[in-house]
């Protein structure tokens, strides 16, 4: 792999996947971020098993490739570097990453990509649920306060989200307080569904959406896909929030 990056570009796409990475995972890998060339584009992903997080940045390919860089290290470097230089990422001898600008040069252990999970592809589009960023963005502001940080209430610690064909749903509660919101879909949604998004992707959903632009959904077996520029990959807790009398 040999490519050249704008810093600025490369920061945000490190800041956007960091906090799915692993810190006291048992797989060594889980701590790294996968770089890999995609048409045009950088993407950078990381995963902690529960939660994986795709971002792509442009790039200027000049050889394909990939290789996964330990998180912390490879974005303490890209931080430092003159935020003016275009940077130049390069996999050398023994899966080590090179990064050069005009005033600096690095060389970071990597792992090969072999060893990182493999992330599935979603490929059936008929099931996708378009909502505007904007207006997800705002159901989750008025939900997810209400969720439980009570972990030994697991089926709380998320929110609900419900799907019919013409109306979307978000439901969070603490056993205490309930908070619910409805919009109608621009859109009208394929499929029936109700599932329970854990409060580790709600809070990544909420800092990642934008006030433009549309979010896509698409549900798999126990998986489910919210992409936008990136992708958001999350194991859904298969179950049932409590049930409750709502006030008319």
């Amino acid at each position: 792999m040999r490519i050249s990056v704008q810093k600025e570009d490369l920061v945000k796409g490190i800041q956007t996947v960091q906090n799915a990475v692993s810190v006291r995972g048992s797989l060594p890998i889980l701590a790294n971020i996968l770089l890999e060339t995609k048409d045009n584009q950088l993407c950078l992903t990381a995963t902690d098993l529960d939660i994986a997080i795709s971002c792509f940045v442009p790039a200027d390919i000049q050889e394909k490739g990939s290789i996964t860089v330990p998180s912390k290290r490879f974005g303490d470097v890209v931080k430092e570097l003159w935020s003016d230089d275009s940077i130049k990422l390069q996999i050398i001898k023994g899966n080590t990453v090179q990064i050069e600008t005009k005033k600096t040069h690095f060389k970071i252990p990597g792992l090969p990509k072999d060893d990182f999970p493999q992330i599935p592809i979603f490929l059936n589009e008929k099931n996708t649920i378009t909502l505007p960023q904007q207006v997800l963005s705002e159901m989750l502001r008025m939900t997810q306060f209400a969720m439980s940080r009570d972990e030994a209430r697991y089926v709380l610690n998320g929110t609900l989200f419900s799907f019919d064909k013409k109306t979307a749903r978000l439901v969070a509660t603490d056993g205490r307080r309930l908070a619910m919101i409805e919009r109608e879909l621009e859109k009208p949604s394929p499929i029936k569904k109700n599932v329970i998004i854990p409060i580790k992707t709600i809070h990544e959903l909420s800092r990642n959406l934008q006030d433009q632009g549309e979010v896509h959904i698409l549900f798999y077996l126990v998986r489910t896909l919210v992409e936008r520029i990136l992708s958001f990959l999350l194991s859904l807790l298969i179950t049932s929030m409590p049930e409750t009398t709502l006030p008319k």
